[in-house]
């Protein structure tokens, strides 16, 4: 097992997550679509990846990844070439195949963002190609489409096109998911660095994805977490005591791989030098991986493309106030929001968007939040707050 930082983890590289794999795995053979959830840097995509690596009997994967789609148009553009990719045409029947012959004997024009043009003129809209191709599959094997950073695309629409694409996107998404003639065969998997729930709440769009299962992914667990951290130590060759690793993990706080990694990385760096790991090195350990500002700045960079300006100034006050004090409670968060000139029902909603996107949590106490990540505190706390 390598040490992967900032990365989606592959094969054998990648820490078993059976409860979520098996609670994927059981929601596709009921016929469901799936949306993966949780806050960034948890582990989605290295899930679905498994999901894409190891596919069970008569099932077909494709990871889509629409980040970079701008308008509604460029996202069906993305998913409509992932269904003409020959790797993926290759697994299919060849009785099938019959659309896509046909598409490649055609002598294409142009190819623009509205669609592709042929020497007739005609034009290819990607939207109708790509419910085309879905109802005319007539494989023995299912299809599993897993579109990730789907609510970041969501985002972008409203952006940089405007929300009624955005809506129409939702919309068509769950008029495929409802028709069975597409269910049949195909199986929706959704995920992304930000929440797909807050993102429609915003949209007062919920009813459009209430269809979906809806399964966590959680931090590891302390036994899971210990497991984890000692087979990365014995495969990258470090002895580490384990009451080091325990005072580890107890520093980390929020037990996702991404940070026992970030940590581990700098200790193997201080391990070369003298191999020689003990509670005051993991402080070291920690210090020098705050330093990384490319694995901590997206943290402020979401929230800023995230919401309107005041929206953005008071989630940041609220992060500054917790960094400082630990803790933030409700009439805080009320008395912040009227300072920005927000109401109480936007203040919730912002709250509850850091809450999904895996800033805060009011696990201990509702009335009462704190980060999630001890490490992102310090560094909040480092970088922003001052």
């Amino acid at each position: 097992m390598s040490i992967i930082v900032g990365q989606a983890v592959r094969k054998k590289d990648f820490w078993d997550r059976k409860d979520e794999l098996l609670d994927i795995w059981e929601a596709i053979e009921s016929g469901s679509h799936v949306l993966i959830s949780a806050p960034r840097r948890v582990g989605k995509t290295s899930i679905m990846y498994k999901v894409f690596d190891e596919p069970k009997e008569n099932y077909i994967p494709i990871y889509i990844d629409t980040e970079s789609a701008d308008s509604e148009n460029e996202f069906w553009q993305k998913l409509f070439h992932a269904l003409l990719e020959e790797d993926f045409v290759n697994k299919l029947e060849s009785k099938v195949k019959t659309f896509w012959s046909s598409l490649k004997s055609l002598k294409i024009k142009k190819i623009s963002s509205l669609g592709v043009e042929f020497s007739e003129g005609e034009l290819l809209d990607y939207k109708e190609a790509f419910k085309r191709l879905l109802k005319d599959l007539q494989n023995d094997k299912k299809l599993i489409i897993m579109i990730d950073e789907f609510a970041q695309t969501i985002e972008n629409i409203i952006k940089y096109e405007d929300e009624k694409h955005a809506l129409s996107l939702l919309k068509v998404h769950r008029e495929l998911r409802q028709d069975s003639k597409v269910s049949n065969k195909v199986c929706f998997i959704y995920a992304g660095s930000i929440g797909l729930e807050s993102v429609v709440a915003k949209m007062n769009a919920a009813k459009y994805i209430n269809d979906l299962n809806s399964i966590k992914v959680l931090p590891l667990t302390l036994d899971e977490a210990t497991a984890f951290s000692k087979k990365l130590f014995t495969n990258n060759n470090m002895e580490i005591p384990i009451v080091s690793i325990e005072y580890m993990l107890q520093k980390i706080e929020w037990l996702i791989p991404f940070y026992i990694q970030l940590i581990t990385q700098e200790l193997k760096k201080l391990y070369r030098k003298h191999a020689n790991i003990d509670n005051n090195t993991v402080d070291v350990a920690i210090e020098n991986a705050l330093e990384h500002r490319n694995h901590f700045e997206s943290w402020q960079g979401k929230l800023k493309e995230a919401f309107e300006k005041n929206e953005y100034l008071l989630a940041k006050e609220i992060l500054n106030i917790i960094a400082q004090n630990s803790t933030i409670n409700n009439l805080e968060i009320i008395n912040c929001a009227v300072k920005h000139k927000l109401d109480e029902e936007q203040a919730k909603e912002i709250v509850h968007s850091l809450v999904y996107d895996g800033y805060i949590n009011n696990s201990d106490d509702i009335k009462i939040y704190r980060f999630n990540s001890a490490i992102l505190k310090m560094w909040w706390y480092k970088n922003v707050t001052h």
